[in-house]
């Protein structure tokens, strides 16, 4: 059974380290930033391509800090920055204080289909519609450990603050159609889906996902962590993470979730006959720090 998932994921990468110092925040009152770029591998794309532009924090008493004018400096391949690859999009440092949004600038988005599949349309590559609120900046609420809401804000001081933020690419890149039946890939919609965290906080969720059909594909199983708790975000932001299945061993690990209750299922794509195929959810509690392991499912026919 083949995939029709699109199976990637971005995380941004947000270290904010002392100049100098280990403890404490330099004398001139300013901390160290720097913005990683990294991602995961998708099965229907070779190429998934986004220019990023302005990217700032907000919030401070002395108003945004632009961390970069241009992050990427054009197009960067999102399925290159693969395992420790990635790509700074800013180095610089920033007056200490505290920052209750990350704000990024999307100015534009295309992909090129992998080997073997072209758009019903013809062609195998596409430029992507970018949301004129991608255009104008996605904003990212940013809280910390003890917030109930996803607001309040982050302080940023001594030490070290490390903001993980997940572009996930399963639900940003969606393809429209579907690539194993005559119906082909009509075409990629992009639907930014960002989420945010600060790394010293945020836990994960690992385990198995295992079956006996036979040549089942574990491939094409991805598998969510979605909050049960109904935290009112901005649009293109969200708290569900996911991961997708390691098929020679069924392994997966969801990192960077925001401390709290959640809901984990896997999400199974159809095989080309149409086959249901299911398995039950199972309820998980993330606390600060954590890593939940043995959050494993089997999967049965629907």
């Amino acid at each position: 059974m083949k995939s029709h998932l699109v199976r990637a994921g971005v995380a941004v990468l947000a270290a904010v380290a002392l100049a100098g110092c280990d403890d404490s925040t330099s004398p001139d009152g300013t901390v160290q930033l720097t913005v990683l770029l990294t991602d995961a591998p998708s099965m229907y794309l070779a190429n998934a391509e986004v220019d990023i532009g302005s990217v700032e924090l907000t919030g401070g008493e002395g108003g945004p800090v632009v961390l970069s004018e241009d992050a990427t400096d054009g197009f960067v391949d999102l399925l290159e920055l693969q395992g420790l690859a990635t790509k700074v999009l800013a180095d610089l440092e920033i007056p200490a204080g505290t920052y209750s949004q990350l704000r990024l600038m999307v100015e534009g988005a295309r992909v090129e289909l992998a080997t073997g599949y072209a758009f019903t349309s013809g062609g195998t590559t596409a430029d992507l519609t970018v949301p004129s609120g991608a255009q104008t900046g996605i904003k990212l609420n940013l809280k910390d450990a003890d917030a109930e809401e996803n607001q309040g804000g982050v302080e940023i001081t001594g030490g070290q603050t490390v903001l993980v933020v997940d572009f996930d690419v399963n639900q940003s890149f969606v393809i429209q159609g579907n690539a194993e039946t005559p119906a082909g890939i009509k075409g990629v919609l992009f639907k930014p889906t960002l989420r945010v965290v600060v790394a010293d906080i945020a836990g994960s969720i690992s385990g198995t996902v295992s079956t006996e059909l036979a040549g089942f594909d574990l491939s094409s199983v991805v598998v969510k962590a979605t909050p049960v708790d109904g935290t009112t975000l901005e649009p293109y932001q969200s708290l569900t993470g996911s991961a997708t299945v390691d098929a020679a061993d069924g392994s997966y690990t969801i990192y960077y979730l925001v401390p709290g209750d959640y809901e984990v299922s896997v999400t199974v794509d159809p095989g080309d006959a149409g086959e249901v195929f299911t398995a039950d959810p199972v309820s998980v509690t993330v606390g600060e720090s954590a890593s939940v392991t043995g959050v494993n499912f089997v999967i049965v026919q629907g």
